[in-house]
This record gives C-alpha cells, structure tokens and sequence, in this order.
C-alpha cells in the first residue's frame, strides 16, 4: 500500500532533492542558524514547515547581535550602521572575509549582510533549471513577494490566506501526480496524449507555470472592493464633522490594444457557457458603461453611515492569471508561430477556468485534463493554510493571527483517495469552524469536476477529530463525510 504524508516537509523536501538552487537556498538559510542558535536550528529541522522558514527571517535579524560577541570579528560587525554606503558595506565585507577565515568560522557572508535569497528568488532558479526561459514568465514569478504584501494589503471583509506557498504547493503536488500510474499509465502521459503536448515539457514547464500563477489575478479582482470599502470608509469615519462627496473608484482591464486578442485565444475551442464566463470575468468593454455617479455624506450627529459599493464588475482572477501568462509570453503573433506555446496556451486556459462555480462541460478530465487537474489539486491543498483571525482597529490596517485548520493531508495512492482530518482544536474555536458547512462547500466544488473515461476514481474522506489526552483513545471521529469524483 503506498501511504504518503502530504505537508510542507514532504513538499519541501521533494522540491529540494530535485533542485540543486532550490536545495542549496534551505541548505544556506539553515547552515547560519546552526551555527548562531543551534537550539533553533534542531526545531526547524525537526518541523520544517513554511512558516518556520519565514522564521529565519527573525533569527537572522539577531545575527548581528550575536556575532558582535565573537571578539574582533563581532566588532567588525558592529561597525556596520543601517545607512552604511556601499563603499563601507563592500569593505567591511572584505574584513568578514578575512576575518571568518582567521577565526576557522564558515559563515556565509552574504546571508549575513541581507543578500540571502528568498522564496520566490528561489523559485526562479528552480523555475529556470526546468528550461523556463522566457523573462516575462520569469518576471511574474520573482514579482511573487510583492504580489502577496499586496494581496493582504487589499485583503478587506474576505481574508487572503496565503500565495507564494499555496502555489508551490500546488505545483509540487501536481508535479508528483503527474508521474504516479493510477491504472491508465503515467497521469502525464494520459494527459500528454489526451492534449498533444510534450509530455517532458508537460511536467517541467507548462504544469509547473500552472501551478505557480494560477492565482496572481487576485489583486486586481479585488482592488474595486478594497478602495472603495476600506479607504472610503476610513476616510468617513476620520472626518465626521465634514460633508464629503466623491466618485467611487473603479479598476478593470482597457480594451483599447490588442489585448481583446489574448482573450480570443483564450476563448477559442471553448463552450458557449465558458466563453461568456470568461468576458464577464474581465469586464469586457464594460468600464465606459458604468454611471460615474457622486456620493453625498453630510454630517450628521452620529457620523457618517458606513459606504458599501458593489461594482457591477466583477473581475475573475482565474481570467486575469491566464492574460498575465500569455501577455509575459509576448505579443499574439509569437504566440501562434511557436509551436511550444501551445502547451502555455492551455495552461492559459485552464487558469481561466479553475474558478468558475458553474458546471462546465470543459470540467471533465477527457475534454480539458489541464483544467481539471488543476482545480482538483487546488481544491485539494487545504494543509498548512492559516485560517482568519483578524482584529480590525481601522477599516485599512489588519493584525493577523494566523492558525491552521490541517497540517497534512494523507494520500493512499494504491485506490487513489485522500484523507483530511481537523485536529487543531484552538484554530476551529478561534474560527468557529462549522464541518457540516465546510463539508457542503468542499462537496460543491469538487461536484464540478467529472473525470470521464481516463481519470481514477478519486475519493476524498473529510473527518473532524475531536481530541482528548485523557483518554486512552486521545482521538475520536466526531463527524465524516466522503466525496467521490
């Protein structure tokens, strides 16, 4: 029986014996720990985990604090100040060279002076040790930490979660599944044969840029809702005395280029029901359309009453991934002349069609396997991703407390089902988790799918756990349920 226990150690893992950049980052991020706070380094070896590595980020912050113990070489650090020109910073470089040598030290330098890769730098690497070579496809996945401080920042009344490592998660995973043989042959070749793309180019190109970007059109989904709920409202709420009037803001996609021709490609070979979806997911030529209608707040004893603004806009972030994809990649006619674009303009569109909650006949495995494969492993990452508990003092600024509901998820592979179990007794208390509910939702969205002739049998079993140290039996099924796909 082959069991796998799904987590953040297992992706990691995975990703790093495939990678030498991607192994070498962990490697270097642990070796300064070890030797600064070995204490430290045992715990995030023992649960290596996203968050943890985030973590170093605050042990390497008290590096400078400890080296400035280590006699001459400590001094030599402590000369360094936060507004040191380069010049200084490169010979004082020079000086922890040689000093690190005089010391028998093997520190690295760089980590030491802040020029230590992070997540998505990493990502990059791995990314261009696939054969990914084109600098716009590269740009959106090193843009991936700037893509995320913006996802939180816009994060109002709905909480963002995670996106740099929900991705890798996802395209770790994929990437793992497409070499398992689930009765039909090898899930990459199914789908290589079902589609005509490369089954090599499958697997380290066009699935790894799925999984990555699939979600970076978040943002600009919800910048309408952001300004307009958030800024707005504070603005409201600091200045009550006054009468204030204004034009809700609005942000979608222009039509004036030729982006109208992205869309198309996009769009064609697809159902009626898919295509409309999509224009409504872009706002087709709708920003002209909508009333630029002011707003009066006149001051009242109790201040203002709070603006709730619903655009008629409702941008998809699954649409604005895949135009990101095909806009990176160059212009409409470099897309068609080289054949190994047609493999991204699949993935283009099965970002395009993950999110929609209607049923689809592009849903099913033998009509686009991209798309399903695509919304089943994102469904199914669930592990790791921290829940919402926000303490709102403003209407624009947000401290986050973040727990997770599941740290793994289990995968038989041998009759290809998938167990999620709910332990963490704080985070459902903290979130008021409701499993019939989240049981409903999941049912919903995985009763999209349809895996037709050449897919396995999927089975996904949802338990809540209820556990009690005292007892022998410290883990009781208080609830389950089972989906089949």
């Amino acid at each position: 029986m082959k069991d796998y226990r799904i987590n953040d150690k297992w992706i990691l893992d995975r990703v790093s014996s495939q990678s030498k950049s991607f192994s070498g980052w962990i490697i270097d991020l642990l070796k300064i720990v070890e030797q600064i706070n070995p204490e430290a380094f045992e715990d995030i070896k023992k649960d290596k985990d996203f968050s943890s590595l985030k973590d170093l980020d605050k042990q390497l912050a008290h590096t400078q604090e400890q080296i400035a113990k280590m006699g001459r070489f400590g001094k030599i650090v402590n000369k360094m100040g936060s507004k040191m020109s380069n010049w200084i910073i490169k010979n004082v470089e020079k000086e922890l060279q040689k000093s690190s040598t005089d010391l028998d030290l093997d520190l690295d330098i760089d980590l030491i002076t802040g020029k230590r890769k992070d997540l998505s730098s990493a990502l990059y690497d791995v990314s261009k040790e696939r054969g990914i070579e084109s600098k716009g496809l590269l740009y959106l996945i090193r843009a991936l930490p700037d893509l995320e401080a913006f996802l939180y920042s816009t994060s109002v009344r709905k909480y963002y979660r995670d996106h740099t490592e929900h991705a890798l998660r996802v395209a770790v995973l994929g990437d793992f599944l497409l070499e398992q043989d689930l009765g039909h042959g090898s899930l990459a070749g199914i789908i290589s044969e079902l589609t005509g793309m490369d089954k090599n180019l499958l697997k380290d190109k066009y699935w790894w840029i799925t999984g990555l970007i699939h979600d970076i059109g978040y943002p600009l989904g919800k910048m309408t809702t952001a300004v307009n709920y958030s800024l707005v409202n504070q603005l409201l709420k600091c200045y009550p005395t006054l009468d204030l009037e204004f034009i809700p803001f609005e942000i979608s996609l222009s039509w004036k280029g030729n982006q109208e021709v992205y869309l198309e490609i996009i769009e064609e070979g697809l159902s009626k029901e898919a295509r409309t979806l999509i224009r409504e997911g872009v706002g087709f030529d709708r920003i002209n359309s909508i009333p630029q209608k002011s707003h009066v707040y006149l001051r009242t004893e109790e201040g203002h009453p709070e603006f709730n603004y619903r655009s008629s806009i409702n941008l998809d972030h699954g649409v604005i991934s895949a135009l990101s994809l095909l806009n990176g990649l160059g212009s409409p006619d470099e897309l068609k002349k080289n054949d190994e674009y047609e493999g991204y303009i699949l993935a283009a569109k099965a970002m395009a069609l993950h999110n929609f909650k209607a049923q689809l006949k592009e849903y099913t495995f033998d009509n686009h396997p991209l798309a399903f494969f695509l919304m089943l492993i994102d469904e199914l990452q669930e592990w790791g991703r921290p829940i919402p508990i926000q303490v709102r003092d403003t209407y624009f600024t947000t401290e986050l407390k973040k727990v997770t509901l599941m740290d793994e998820i289990l995968l038989n592979l041998d009759d290809f089902s998938w167990l999620m179990q709910f332990k963490n007794i704080k985070a459902k208390a903290l979130m008021k988790f409701d499993f019939t509910m989240f049981s409903n939702e999941k049912q919903k969205t995985f009763s999209r799918l349809n895996r037709g002739k050449s897919f396995s049998e999927t089975t996904i079993h949802l338990q809540d756990i209820k556990i009690d140290k005292k007892k022998k039996k410290k883990e009781e099924i208080i609830s389950q349920s089972t989906i089949i796909i």
